[in-house]
């Protein structure tokens, strides 16, 4: 298969020294993205910069920093070039930096220079776009209209109800094919529980570390 997989966190950016970001390491993605290679699979990676990178040398890897850079590299990928899957694990931001207020001053967010250090400052956010809700459409317009498309959902400390609440959310505007489930909870540093959902809610596979989810994402794909 001809797999595209997203990994790391999104930083996005209040002046040009000062950003926002998440805990996103990207060592997930990268681990799936060397074990389904060395299987054989034609693998593509969109990485963050400062994420942690996939070492087998036949995968191809594309580096962003920003939500936008991130869209941008998946639609032009996904509309040049057939794909058979996507996995799209990276940590995009909900909300982005939109206005910077300092000193009775508002400007916009962005990387414009270094803001003045000394007084209060205010940040307003705006939502940013979901980046899986298009995923289908571009895997089509490159020729794919039946590519496979996983999406990620991370809660924490969430119960049953929550959980259901979340990933049903998420199937529901992204109308992905899979969903794989973490709670931040249980992520350990040996072990990183996970649930792989389809549409209608049923558990597909489930495993505690990213090599049986590599494996188990291969068998549901």
């Amino acid at each position: 298969m001809k797999i595209l997989i997203t990994g790391g966190g999104c930083r996005e950016y209040i002046d040009s020294v000062r950003f926002v970001t998440n805990s996103s390491s990207g060592r997930t993605s990268a681990q799936i993205a060397d074990s389904l290679a060395a299987k054989g699979h034609e693998i593509t990676l969109i990485a963050a910069s400062s994420a942690i990178k996939a070492k087998e040398s036949s995968i191809n890897t594309i580096l962003f920093e920003t939500g936008a850079e991130l869209s941008e590299a998946i639609k032009a990928e996904l509309t040049s070039s057939p794909y058979d899957a996507v996995i799209h694990a990276a940590a995009v931001s909900d909300y982005v930096p939109d206005t910077v207020t300092v000193g009775g001053e508002t400007i916009k967010a962005g990387k414009n220079g270094k803001l003045h250090s000394g007084g209060e400052m205010t940040v307003t956010f705006r939502p940013s776009p979901k980046i899986a809700d298009s995923l289908h459409q571009w895997a089509a317009e490159g020729g794919r209209a039946n590519a496979k498309v996983v999406c990620f959902k991370l809660t924490s400390g969430a119960d049953e109800t929550e959980k259901n609440r979340a990933v049903t959310s998420l199937f529901s505007h992204s109308k992905a094919d899979f969903v794989v489930y973490n709670d931040l909870s249980q992520i350990t540093p040996s072990k990183h529980p996970f649930k792989i959902l389809n549409g209608k809610g049923v558990c597909m596979a489930e495993g505690a570390t990213n090599a049986e989810l590599a494996e188990k994402l291969e068998e549901v794909l």
